[in-house]
């Protein structure tokens, strides 16, 4: 694979995203343009895989291992979120953690709701395809829904990479554990009409459960069969009351307590550790065709890849620590990064309040040399979100050192 040499601007996004706020905001009108700016997405932080996208809250599948419930979100219904496309756009500009553009945040669709559920489908193309028009920030759909021929077109259509992940989790105990989800065959099909269409559907085996490791192997084979590009492998987190569903569910509860032991607490989710598990299905997954991925933020990479052909590296930065990188097409390692050293001091001064003696760039580290080691490290801790930022923009990991 030839070099590949990219150059990072945070100046530029910045710039970039407020040309982009304004120009919106006067075309939707003071009102429209307030509601956006006081909604939820306009100020949370996001998250490893970027900024979720909530254009459906609630779900009706009922799935034993969904985390929905203990966040107080319904079982019972779904329904589409209150923005419209443009207001999210809007929305998303004015976080002051998100950065618009194909290097920019990546934006991730399905976190407290089914995204294609039959209630709000239509709200979530709406925001990808204002999204695309935009903002143009590579976007990803975890989905359990059965995805037909023209949804799949509509998605196809997108001028953005937008990354569908197809949620199956059992082939044999599906109908006990997500008891209102559209069976994982017909998922297997979403993904056939979802590769027919053009895109580069990925099959999302998350969670990765104990005693179904024979069905992850199977998915794994009759997605490849299917077109899957890849496999997303993800833990499983546990609450008490998520335990207490997977037992009803008829399931052998007994080497997750032993994992997790006394780390199980109400209202808060504890991975369930499966490194040996995971590495089985991926081994599987090679021998298959399929790549292997340990994170959804590395499915968004590799689809940026598979649909333009453009090497970009991840902005999770999992490519730093090669026990997560799973060593995909993409190659984040082997791409050169050309950073303004000068910039990054400036970035660093204006949203963490750190005034550095210099940058050096070393390895996949971006290293501030500061007089106050202890204030400059009190700092990163109290604003994380822009440190993310930071790193998000530059592909690096940011740290401070004695100057």
């Amino acid at each position: 694979m030839g070099s590949v040499s990219l150059r990072l601007s945070l100046r530029e996004l910045l710039y970039e995203k407020v040309r982009l706020r304004e120009e919106l905001s006067a075309r939707l009108g003071h009102e429209r343009a307030a509601r956006a700016g006081s909604d939820y997405h306009a100020r949370k932080p996001p998250v490893h895989c970027g900024a979720t996208v909530h254009s459906v809250l609630g779900c009706t599948y009922r799935c034993a291992y969904c985390y929905l419930p203990d966040m107080g979100i319904s079982f019972a219904k779904a329904q589409p979120y209150g923005l419209n496309g443009e207001e999210m756009a809007l929305a998303l500009l004015c976080n002051p953690f998100f950065l618009p553009g194909r290097l920019g945040t990546y934006i991730a669709f399905g976190s407290l709701g089914e995204p294609l559920h039959e209630v709000g489908a239509s709200r979530t193309m709406e925001y990808a395809e204002a999204f695309s028009r935009l903002l143009h920030n590579p976007m990803q759909l975890s989905t359990k829904a059965a995805v037909g021929e023209q949804v799949a077109a509509r998605l196809a259509k997108l001028e953005t990479p937008l990354n569908p992940l197809v949620t199956i989790v059992t082939l044999k105990a599906s109908s006990k554990l997500e008891p209102g989800a559209p069976s994982p065959w017909e998922r297997l099909e979403s993904v056939r009409s979802l590769r027919m269409a053009g895109l580069h559907p990925m099959v999302f085996l998350r969670p990765l459960i104990p005693g179904f490791e024979e069905d992850a192997l199977e998915i794994v084979k009759e997605a490849k069969r299917r077109g899957a590009a890849a496999v997303v492998l993800g833990s499983l987190r546990v609450t008490p009351s998520i335990v207490a569903r997977l037992k009803a569910a008829g399931v052998d509860v007994s080497s997750i307590l032993s994992e997790v032991g006394d780390r199980l607490k109400k209202g808060v989710q504890v991975s369930v550790p499966l490194h040996q598990t995971k590495e089985v299905v991926a081994e599987e997954a090679r021998r298959t065709g399929l790549t292997p991925l340990y994170s959804a933020c590395c499915a968004s990479t590799l689809n940026v890849y598979l649909k333009t052909g453009r090497r970009v590296p991840c902005p999770g930065l999992d490519f730093i620590d090669e026990r997560f990188c799973a060593k995909c097409p993409v190659s984040c390692r082997s791409i050169k990064v050309e950073i303004d050293l000068e910039e990054v001091k400036w970035a660093a001064r204006e949203l963490l309040g750190i005034s550095a003696f210099s940058v050096e760039e070393e390895g996949f580290e971006l290293r501030l040399s500061v007089e106050n080691l202890e204030r400059a490290l009190s700092r990163l801790r109290r604003k994380v979100a822009y440190k993310t930022l930071l790193e998000t923009a530059y592909r690096r990991r940011l740290n401070v050192r004695k100057a």
